[in-house]
């Protein structure tokens, strides 16, 4: 059992220890990464959550599924309540305050969990992190990213983002019993099996570029480990024995409150003029620590 648990984590580090290779090899650098980052946030990832939606969401999984969704965006208020306050205690002003507040709000709902989840309990699991991701995705659209750009911090506009209007095309289709021809949903699965691979790969060459620069661990990034591995959690700990639900979906949730930072948010901070050095190490150190800490505690769960 224990190896079976590591195994989904020790592929993903093999990726990323892949991406930080070619990164030194120069065939990987930070200018294509950006390009590559486009490419997934734009196309590939919001293909995955409309295919992950519609091929598992059903009425039974949604019955079920409702309190993902709901824990995703209360846990999202919560950690941004208290991501609020930790800057503020830490003194943080500007775009690291913003940039601050992002890494310990938004959790990497997909990029690992899928592959995880799929390893783990198989494909028709995968539908629960991606509603997890629905309402995780409701507060970082319409008030999380306002931390990267200027205008109002309350926006419902943003919410209209090709991620949202993929996981709610994927919701609609699914439910609707929209039967796709086999050729189209074909080619939306092979665009959307570029994501994790891709996202890895992005990783381990922030990896490979802080080593190289020998950037210092700055003391935000443990706020950052605090939030994400321990606060978040712990609403895991206090919902979890409220729900009757069968183990596997109590671990998947437990999983899915204890990922650390999405992985693209340091190339949107570079986009939008966050810290970009601090989101990096802030998506690299908890990502890292997430394969030894997140199986551990799996286990003892």
């Amino acid at each position: 059992m224990a190896i079976r648990i590591f195994e989904p984590f020790l592929m993903l580090a093999f990726l990323i220890a892949l991406g930080a290779l070619l990164y030194r090899l120069g065939i990987l650098d930070l200018d294509f990464c950006r390009r590559l980052s486009r490419l997934v946030v734009r196309v590939s990832f919001p293909i995955l959550l409309f295919v992950s939606m519609y091929t598992n969401v059903n009425g039974e999984a949604l019955r079920r599924g409702w309190v993902f969704t709901l824990l995703g965006l209360g846990t999202s208020i919560f950690l941004a309540i208290t991501a609020h306050h930790t800057g503020k205690r830490l003194q943080l002003a500007g775009k690291v305050f913003g940039t601050f507040q992002i890494l310990c709000t938004n959790g990497n709902n997909v990029f690992l969990p899928v592959p995880i989840v799929t390893a783990l309990f198989g494909p028709e699991y995968v539908v629960y992190p991606v509603l997890f991701e629905l309402g995780a995705g409701l507060f970082y659209w319409s008030y999380g990213v306002s931390h990267f750009r200027t205008g109002p911090r309350f926006n419902l506009k943003r919410l209209f983002n090709p991620n949202m209007v993929g996981l709610v095309l994927g919701l609609i289709c699914g439910l609707a019993g929209l039967r796709l021809p086999g050729f189209v949903l074909g080619g939306l699965e092979i665009v959307a099996n570029i994501t994790v691979g891709s996202a890895m790969l992005i990783i381990g060459s922030l990896v490979a570029d802080l080593v190289q620069r020998k950037v210092p661990l700055r003391r935000e990034v443990w706020g950052v480990v605090l939030h994400r591995f321990l606060l978040s959690p712990l609403v895991g700990l206090v919902f979890l024995p409220l729900l009757a639900w069968p183990g596997q979906l109590k671990t998947i949730l437990l999983m899915m409150l204890a990922m650390p930072p999405l992985a693209t948010t340091a190339l949107v901070a570079a986009s939008f003029g966050g810290d970009e050095e601090l989101a990096a190490a802030g998506v690299v150190i908890p990502t890292l620590l997430s394969f030894v800490l997140v199986p551990l505690g799996l286990l003892l769960f």
